[in-house]
């Protein structure tokens, strides 16, 4: 029956009538079921759009267009409105389609999904639908999901059913057609640009190979499914709130994936789900998969599940949902990147795949009305076995002289419905001290306390050693908190007003000159600005203290700022103004009583040193990482609100690279003749160059502008002897150095033994390096995505972050890397002619969310004079 209803939408959309040789392979008149009608007064999409589902790739707003037509003429559908909107500007939508009665008391319904996961509260289960949230292209060059949303839409809304019309009275569906609406678009306006009047399906045609910044990403080019967890973006943000405010039963992610494939829905590998998923949800979510393999099997469409993805890393569409009572499931369709593509099997054409996405949707449906009561009933007794399983207690954390970080750190929790305390009075725990003044207090005893422990806990134990994306993202250490891993009992706890870190002041006049604490993550925007409104701006290369006016004697650590007058003048008048609403608005500007400072370099040592305004080149385009550049860009642009410069790597060679101050290198230029020389000018004649990544790194090595010299594992310096053994001839000796014979099966997770996907490395960074400047401790986490580790510099002041003893914080690592790791070096800095290189092997900027060492690249680029 599903494929009959499934057929008869696509004939009547007229589906497949655009794409050449489709109607010749899929004769849809045997499918069609003819006891099927559809509601003629609700309009299909060509006749909206004028453009068939499936004959171009649709844009966002042709998608809002028809969903809002067919809304505002069926019983059966609401539009729910806008929820957020895109850096690109366009907004995100969604929908609720049900059945009219369950319409009419849809604000009732969504006021009893907080009942349900409320112990303190009864309810009866029996009288409530099921919410499934049905989300689709959160990665914009995956468009066959957004792209079958007005089928799935016409259909649950036109078919005459009696079935149908059931499930709709079982289930309110929180219907979200398109997750990213700039990364479609962008996709979308490539794919429809590069087809011509006969589509080519070679893989290699220009239709199929985007260039970089791709579809895949947001505006900024972020993956927004690995945003669900730290929600950086106005996307993310608007979708966790549009979760917690429907607290769905399951959750949908439709995804693509590699051309070559077939079709994949969960369950993942058991092996590797996360320890804190309910054993239930994972029953649920294979009993949901019946339902998808018997109407995939009913219309000959090949799948594999239980294998390759995974439930692990909390911070996906279809693992996020796990901890909060709800069953995700992750869908992935073979891609056909464009209008149609050859595979290994077979011609797949983008029809096919919407047709995959479109079977599915339906399918979830009729899986959600079947087993609501085991829904409902698993959701409700999650919450109630968390509560009486729950041990009592609280997480600590404080981010000493940094109230923006915290702050930050704050929101984030707050995104997940996380309850938030504070302090009554000081503590001692764990060897720290924290101030009710700035330390907060997280309950462990509330209701999405799961995934707060998640978030919290670190882990070093795991049954699996591979992973689809990283194996820790523990949140206290990403935002480089001082916090308490473990709970702590006893505690006085406050409620927060919104006094709390607000430390808004007026700014008295000085002859002497103003001074700003530079451990807050505010102060990079403010000194940009000061900088561009022409300051005199200086940075301490020492501590001190200082008296103030009215706020008395004061540390300043290594970095503070000075705001001075020139010779003979005063402070500029627009500089003045920049200082005093930096100040009202809470930021660490004081107004300095005396030049005089009674410990420490005064304010008119030499230890002070000018700075000038950064002028920042970001290298973009072909043979670049979307998201490692994306990173920086936003990083510069939202966080620290600076302009930047982005080339293409093939513009490098008519640049003037002497119009810039530092050049961020996240890639090799391999394919770019001639940079190194330049790049290398560049550097002699004051530059800065900023290179991430060991690729990178080596490159660089290669091509003599440095020297990096790479640690290595006992099988890597035993296959290096093996080759020079081999060329003296020899093969007496070549026997002993032969690794043993293993199993042909075993090689690929040997491979994965040796990965570094994603953990977490104790730093030891120098806070008297400029790279340093802000930290108040030496202890920096850094994340980590690869495997190779070099020494420190030669020079003994020259590794500002090198892993301690015992690196491994949290997050898989093999023994052998974990010795590779110990006192090696993340960052290097080489002095060269009167400029300068920043290696970093890590990302400090990762995702957008790793507030904690992301200091370490904004330092670069203000402190780039000094380094």
């Amino acid at each position: 029956m599903k494929t009959l209803f499934v057929s008869l939408a696509l004939l009547a959309l007229g589906f497949v009538q655009t794409i050449h040789s489709l109607a010749a392979e899929v004769k849809i008149e045997e499918l069609i079921n003819p006891e099927v009608t559809f509601d003629s007064s609700l309009p299909k999409p060509e006749e909206v759009i004028g453009v068939n589902v499936g004959e171009r790739h649709w844009y966002s707003h042709e998608i809002r267009q028809y969903l809002d037509s067919l809304a505002a003429a069926s019983p059966r559908m609401v539009a729910l409105g806008e929820h957020a909107r895109s850096y690109g500007g366009r907004p995100l939508v969604s929908y609720a389609i049900s059945s009219p009665e369950n319409l009419a008391k849809l604000d009732t319904i969504r006021a009893a999904r907080a009942k349900i996961v409320n112990p303190d509260v009864d309810i009866d289960l029996s009288k409530q639908p099921a919410i499934v949230h049905m989300m689709y292209s959160i990665h914009g060059n995956e468009p066959s999901g957004s792209n079958a949303t007005p089928l799935v839409a016409y259909y649950l809304n036109a078919a005459q059913d009696s079935e149908l019309e059931q499930q709709l009275q079982n289930i309110v569906i929180i219907f979200n057609p398109m997750l990213n609406p700039d990364g479609l678009d962008r996709f979308a306006n490539w794919t429809n640009n590069h087809r011509g009047l006969n589509p080519s399906a070679d893989p290699n045609d220009r239709e199929h190979r985007e260039h970089t910044p791709n579809g895949r990403g947001n505006y900024y080019g972020f993956d927004l499914n690995r945003d669900w967890l730290p929600h950086q973006f106005p996307e993310s943000r608007g979708r966790l709130a549009l979760f917690h405010d429907w607290k769905p039963n399951v959750q949908l992610d439709f995804h693509e994936q590699g051309s070559n494939n077939h079709f994949f829905f969960m369950p993942g590998k058991p092996e590797r789900t996360h320890p804190l998923t309910p054993k239930m949800n994972q029953i649920l979510t294979a009993k949901i998969g019946e339902y998808h393999a018997q109407t995939l099997d009913e219309n000959g469409v090949m799948y594999f599940t239980q294998e390759n993805y995974d439930d692990f890393f909390m911070g996906k569409g279809s693992t996020y949902p796990d901890l909060f009572g709800t069953v995700g499931i992750l869908f992935e369709q073979p891609s056909s990147r464009g209008t149609k593509q050859n595979t290994i099997n077979g011609l797949l054409d983008f029809p096919t795949s919407i047709s995959n996405q479109f079977l599915t949707s339906l399918s979830s449906i009729k899986a959600t009305s079947d087993l609501k009561n085991e829904l409902l009933s698993y959701q409700r007794s999650h919450f109630v076995d968390l509560r009486a399983k729950q041990p009592k207690g609280y997480y600590v954390a404080r981010a000493e002289g940094d109230a923006t970080r915290l702050k930050e750190f704050m929101r984030v929790l707050q995104g997940h419905n996380i309850e938030i305390l504070g302090l009554a009075e000081d503590i001692e725990a764990e060897g720290h001290t924290f101030s009710a003044s700035d330390s907060i207090v997280i309950p462990l005893n509330q209701p999405n306390a799961a995934y707060l422990r998640a978030l919290w806990s670190r882990q070093l134990e795991f049954e699996e050693n591979v992973f689809y994306d990283v194996s820790t993202w523990t949140l206290p250490l990403a935002f480089d908190l001082t916090h308490t891993q473990q709970a702590v009992v006893k505690v006085k706890t406050k409620k927060l007003t919104d006094q709390f870190l607000a430390s808004s002041k007026k700014l008295p006049e000085s002859k002497t000159g103003y001074l700003i604490d530079w451990r807050d993550s505010a102060s990079a925007e403010l000194l940009y600005d000061l900088l561009e409104a022409g300051a005199n701006v200086r940075a301490a290369t020492g501590a001190f203290q200082a008296q103030t006016i009215n706020n008395g004697l004061r540390d300043f650590g290594y970095g503070s700022l000075l705001i001075s007058p020139e010779l003979n003048k005063d402070i500029p008048t627009q500089v003045v103004k920049i200082l005093q609403t930096a100040a009202s608005s809470g930021l660490p500007v004081y107004a300095a009583a005396s030049s005089f400072t009674p410990t420490g370099i005064d304010l008119g040592s030499r230890g002070f040193e000018v700075l000038s305004l950064p002028k920042v080149l970001l290298v973009t385009g072909p043979g670049t990482s979307g998201y490692d550049t994306a990173e920086l860009w936003h990083l510069l642009d939202r966080v620290v609100n600076m302009p930047i410069t982005m080339i293409d790597t093939f513009r490098l060679p008519s640049t003037d690279l002497s119009r810039y101050t530092h050049v961020l290198l996240t890639d090799p230029l391999k394919a770019v003749p001639g940079i190194s020389k330049k790049l290398d000018a560049f550097i002699q004649a004051g530059g800065v160059l900023f290179a991430q990544g060991d690729s990178t790194l080596e490159w660089l090595n290669k091509e003599g502008l440095t020297e990096v010299f790479w640690k290595e594992t006992a099988s890597q310096k035993l296959r290096a002897e093996f080759k020079r053994t081999a060329k003296k001839d020899s093969a007496g000796d070549l026997e002993q150095l032969l690794p043993p014979r293993q199993a042909y099966a075993e090689a690929d997770n040997e491979a994965a033994y040796t990965l570094v996907r994603g953990v977490i490395l104790e730093g030891d960074i120098d806070i008297t390096h400029p790279l340093g400047y802000g930290y108040s401790d030496n202890e920096l986490p850094m994340f980590r995505t690869n495997n190779r580790f070099m020494l420190r510099s030669s020079d003994p002041y020259s590794t500002p972050i090198a892993y301690s003893e015992q690196a491994l914080l949290s997050g898989y690592m093999s023994a052998e890397n974990q010795e590779l790791a110990r006192e090696s070096a993340s960052v290097i800095v080489e002095s060269k002619g009167k400029g300068a290189l920043v290696l970093s092997l890590d990302d400090p900027a990762f995702r957008a969310f790793w507030w904690g060492s992301q200091r370490v690249l904004i330092n670069s680029v203000f402190f780039g004079e000094l380094l």
